[in-house]
């Protein structure tokens, strides 16, 4: 079935699926009991203390994550995030006055939450901060760790905010930053992209919403900002750093203690025209997988598309989306599964196993997958190792990102009868 829903506004997409409304929560791991628990459904809630509301498990499935980009498959998908990555639009330019308003607000009133009994203090995980320098902007999202009502401290990666931070730091100034919370979901898959340096995912958002979306500058900074989005904060990244974590990561394993950037609030933005909401991303679950991992399995799909035949790719969910990868492959020749699996590696650097499998395999049934393995495999010729490559830090057996990287070639040989490698019908 192909969805051609494209809602105008945030809430919109919040009422397209089923919404379970709860009472006030505390800040301490129930946003987490209560999205485990409803499953698909999309729970909205207010939370202790704060003087917003929050929703979880938007996304909370790839059908969930279809009907969004108002699509009905992978490949439509894939098509759809690529297209916009390569040709990004500038936005309509709105006066940031019609549609925000400054309140008096500290960071305490935004609903920072503690997710699980390991971290280290209470999170914001749907943040998206939006920095420029010189004629680039970028938007991304960063975890930022409560600190005190006017502060926080920000997980920054080596990617292009962590860029622009440094090129700031070496003019000897704080970096400005806008934080985007409860924006439209399109420009959180946007910002969850790996666009070029210099091609700024607002207008990648634009072009994936038809050029449906409307931008304000921020008063302080002149940030371009979404004008459909609940609270902006606008501050700085200070050249002071303070310990930031542990936090429960996409693996659900609990990411060390360091030293990052330190955020400084200076001031907070409502919404005018909508309630404020925050988005609260319980860190392992789908909605998180789905963010980080999917348009980076549509460039997968894109590098693989270049050397093979490739039927479907999934990035799998017990590896939290982004350590593992199934290719299923229409092969014509010997060594097209060995191409797709260096050219997996290629594609998303940080995969630390692939497998390619035949096009007869559903890759979305571990089963059938393992199947495949133990019927046309063997390791003496099949097997791909490659010692101390670069992967991700996630991976904790690794050493600072430094893994070994396997690739199983588990597709049929094709100087051996057909016959031999198809499973019998029930009659």
């Amino acid at each position: 079935m192909v969805y051609c829903v494209m809602a105008s506004s945030l809430w919109d997409y919040i009422n397209l699926f089923n919404t379970i409304e709860l009472d006030t929560i505390s800040r301490d791991y129930e946003i987490t009991r209560a999205t485990s628990k409803y499953g698909d459904g999309v729970v909205l809630a207010r939370v202790e203390g704060s003087k917003t509301l929050v929703y979880s498990n938007l996304l909370s499935s790839r059908r969930a994550l279809y009907r969004v980009l108002g699509v009905g498959d992978d490949v439509s998908a894939y098509k759809k995030i690529l297209e916009a990555m390569g040709n990004p639009s500038k936005p309509c330019e709105r006066s940031f006055n019609d549609y925000f308003r400054k309140v008096e607000w500290s960071l305490w009133d935004i609903p920072f939450i503690k997710y699980y009994r390991v971290d280290g203090g209470y999170y914001l995980t749907g943040s998206v901060i939006v920095s420029c320098i010189d004629s680039v902007c970028n938007a991304s999202f960063h975890r930022m760790m409560y600190r005190d009502e006017y502060s926080a401290t920000v997980r920054i990666v080596e990617r292009h905010l962590y860029r622009i931070y440094s090129s700031y730091m070496e003019e000897g100034e704080d970096t400005p930053v806008a934080v985007v919370l409860g924006t439209h979901p399109i420009v959180e898959i946007a910002s969850a992209s790996s666009p070029p340096y210099g091609v700024y995912e607002l207008w990648v958002a634009n072009r994936m919403l038809d050029n449906g979306l409307e931008i304000a500058y921020t008063p302080l900074y002149n940030i371009p900002v979404p004008v459909d989005t609940a609270i902006i904060l606008e501050g700085r990244l200070l050249r002071e750093h303070d310990w930031e974590g542990p936090f429960t990561d996409i693996l659900r394993i609990a990411d060390k203690k360091r030293k990052q950037p330190v955020f400084k609030l200076e001031s907070v933005y409502v919404n005018k025209t909508m309630e404020p909401i925050v988005h609260a991303i319980v860190p392992g679950f789908m909605e998180h997988i789905l963010l980080m991992g999917f348009p980076r399995e549509a460039m997968l799909w894109d590098t693989l598309r270049k050397v093979v035949d490739v039927k479907a790719v999934r990035l799998t969910t017990g590896s939290g989306g982004w350590l593992h990868a199934i290719v299923s492959i229409r092969k014509r020749s010997e060594g097209d599964a060995r191409n797709a699996i260096m050219a997996a590696f290629t594609g998303h650097p940080s995969l630390k196993h692939v497998v390619v499998v035949d096009d007869d395999i559903d890759i979305d049934n571990p089963m059938e997958v393992e199947w495949a393995i133990a019927t046309r495999f063997q390791a003496t010729k099949d097997l791909v190792i490659i010692p101390r490559a670069r992967g991700s830090t996630l991976d904790p057996s690794g050493c600072d990102g430094i893994i070994d990287k396997m690739g199983v070639d588990a597709t049929k040989p094709l100087d051996k009868p057909k016959e031999l490698f198809y499973k019998i019908d029930i009659p």
